[in-house]
């Protein structure tokens, strides 16, 4: 499968990964979990635990067990794609509204 970013997950990924840089005692952790959750998602074929909402019913999330930010993806099996919604730090305390 091939996983493409909407505008709002490019944007989260880089506010998050400029925190981890900036901030972290290992900042490199966020993108290497990010980079193996994303290579996950592209080789199998239903990733991820149902997190269904009333306007993405189809709606799915994975955690990075490491930084406990939450990757929302919605998959297309007959497009073979994947497409992440939302990237979300998962300490928020609150869903991200999607």
């Amino acid at each position: 499968m091939k996983v493409e970013l909407s505008k709002r997950a490019q944007r989260s990924l880089a506010r998050i990964d400029a925190r981890w840089r900036g901030d972290a005692d290992f900042p490199e952790t966020f993108r290497d979990e990010l980079d193996a959750s994303i290579e996950h998602l592209e080789s199998v074929s239903a990733p991820g635990t149902r997190w269904a909402t009333p306007k993405q019913p189809e709606l799915r999330r994975m955690l990075l067990e490491k930084t406990k930010v939450h990757v929302y993806f919605v998959l297309n099996a007959s497009e073979q794609r994947v497409e992440v919604l939302q990237i979300w730090d998962g300490r928020r305390e609150r869903p991200p509204q999607l």
